[in-house]
């Protein structure tokens, strides 16, 4: 749900349309501690069965300490954003039912090293249990205050501090929400990462065309654990093709630096302790051909392609064609980081290439929007399907 709400308030900030009151519109309120939010901003959007958005999203005012919105037929839900003081709050609420906004508590903290020094220079944000962020500062001297925050809720604090990311969870129904934050200080040891968490594989190379069709872009994803008790901070290495150009690179959903050197791409990681996560390279090639190390010891290894079937396909001996719904190979059994694995696209599909370079001035270009969008849809469904046949 979270990512999915998350989803639509991104969506909603691009459909917004005024609203206007009727004799059955649906009233809420809005309680503030020692303060009024009259004049703030409401934000109303009506969700279908499949929380998918049914009309453009409203916008309201509050006033006396209440909003209203019209009902709109074919949602069964509601997504309400309140804006109050630079924090955003959030509900969700059933067709019908009153949304009420209550801003009465507080979260405290200190945030401290392992030998209880206050730590500087950190950034603290802090969401919803909806998902959604509500509010981010900067502490310059360890401690925050955050408020007003609704009670009961569950937020969740991701702190970055120390060069890593640290995320803790506060109740605003106990005393955690006034308490001091230990952070212990983030490894650079290698060894606590390990590879796991992937599916179908830890290793995986998806393959497409470039614009024009006449080179390859690369998505070289590996999924690491780190069995730490602490955040690691620091390198992640890939063995990319000599020719490859090193584009740009994520650790989950976040852009993060990388650089390229004589074939090794340093992508610049943090990770929370025993939590996997995912990076990603993403690098483009000339040609429509490739050899590297597989960069890491792994028991399966996968490249999955897009925009081109098997029959176009020439791999190495060490790879062979995945029982799976999409154009996929996978390893022979388990390699080693010196195993060098090849590919060839023998065939071009030239309608995507003339489809995608009509004078446009970015022909050639590593198709950045395409891989954020399409592209990792396919890769998403394709796996998906993969591990459950």
């Amino acid at each position: 749900m979270r990512k999915i709400v998350l989803g639509f308030v991104v969506l909603v900030s691009l459909l917004i349309v005024p609203a206007t009151a009727t004799a059955e519109s649906v009233s809420g309120t809005v309680v503030v501690d020692g303060g009024s939010a009259d004049g703030e901003t409401v934000t109303i959007a009506p969700l279908g069965p499949g929380n998918d958005l049914v009309e453009n999203a409203t916008e309201t005012t509050v006033e006396n300490g209440s909003f209203s919105y019209e009902p709109v037929e074919g949602a069964i839900t509601y997504f309400i954003e309140l804006e109050h003081e630079g924090t955003t709050h959030y509900a969700l609420v059933d067709d019908g039912e009153q949304p009420d906004f209550v801003l009465n508590d507080t979260i405290e903290g200190e945030l401290v090293d392992e030998n209880g020094t206050p730590i500087s220079n950190a950034t603290v944000s802090v969401t919803s249990k909806l998902g959604p962020e509500v509010t981010q500062l900067n502490t310059t001297d360890g401690s925050f205050t955050i408020g007003p925050v609704q009670p009961d809720r569950v937020y969740t604090l991701e702190i970055k501090a120390n060069g890593a990311t640290y995320e803790r969870a506060v109740s605003t129904d106990d005393d955690a929400a006034n308490t001091t934050f230990e952070l212990p200080t983030p490894t650079t040891d290698r060894d606590a990462l390990t590879l796991g968490g992937g599916q179908p594989v830890n290793h995986l190379l998806n393959v497409g065309p470039t614009q024009n069709g006449t080179g390859l872009f690369v998505v070289e994803t590996v999924s690491v654990e780190n069995t730490a008790d602490r955040p690691f901070a620091g390198d992640v290495s890939f063995a990319v093709p000599s020719d490859a150009e090193v584009v740009t690179a994520m650790v989950g959903d976040e852009r993060t630096s990388v650089s390229q050197t004589n074939g090794t791409a340093t992508v610049e990681t943090t990770i929370t302790p025993q939590e996997p996560a995912t990076i990603n390279v993403y690098y483009r090639l000339e040609d429509q051909a490739f050899e590297k190390p597989v960069g890491y010891d792994v028991e399966q290894f996968a490249i999955q392609f897009a925009e081109y079937d098997l029959s176009q396909v020439e791999v190495s001996d060490n790879l062979v064609e995945a029982d799976a719904p999409m154009p996929m190979v996978t390893s022979t059994g388990p390699l080693e980081a010196d195993d060098q694995i090849s590919v060839s696209i023998t065939e071009s599909n030239q309608s995507v290439a003339s489809d995608q370079t009509n004078g446009g001035p970015g022909a050639g270009e590593f198709p950045l929007g395409l891989v954020s969008l399409g592209f990792v849809a396919i890769i998403a469904i394709g796996l998906a399907a993969y591990r459950y046949l």
